[in-house]
Parts: C-alpha cells; structure tokens; sequence
C-alpha cells in the first residue's frame, strides 16, 4: 500500500528524478478515474502525485496557477488553519 509523500514542497521549483517520478505515479502507470476520483477510490494515488507535482513546480507557481477564487480560499484556508 502506497503512503503519504515524503516530498516537502517549498516556494521554488525542486527537480524530480526517475526515483521520485516512479514512486509517485499510480502503481500500473494508468491513468484511470474511479467515481470522479484519479487512479484509485482512495485517492491516495492521486495525493501522492499532487505532492510530486507541486514540489516540481515550486508553491510560488501554484499560486500564480491558481484563479483569484482558489486563492482567495487558500488564503482563508491556511488563516482558519492557525487558529
């Protein structure tokens, strides 16, 4: 059973090798949707690969992605999260 990413995404970019890749992607290497969930209905697949990708790409990069409303709620988000 696969766990949660080791991987710590910051502010900048982190480059990924083919290690990391394999570890991340989805057992089969498949891309498949069960119940409107990527790989597998416990969505842990597609956490894992969510993690790798962000910290390829660096949290200034999401953000930037990211529309107005999305970061609007992150912010209320990580605001409710120190309380």
């Amino acid at each position: 059973m696969l766990m949660k990413s080791p991987l710590i995404p910051v502010r900048e970019p982190q480059p990924l090798n083919a290690k990391i890749w394999d570890e991340h992607t989805s057992e089969e290497h498949k891309w498949e949707l069960w119940d409107g969930i990527p790989f597998f209905k416990d969505g842990i697949e597609r956490d894992r690969l969510t993690i790798c990708l962000i910290h390829s790409m660096g949290l200034k990069h999401l953000v930037q992605l990211l529309p107005e409303q999305s970061r609007n709620d992150l912010r209320q988000l990580l605001m409710d999260a120190e309380k």
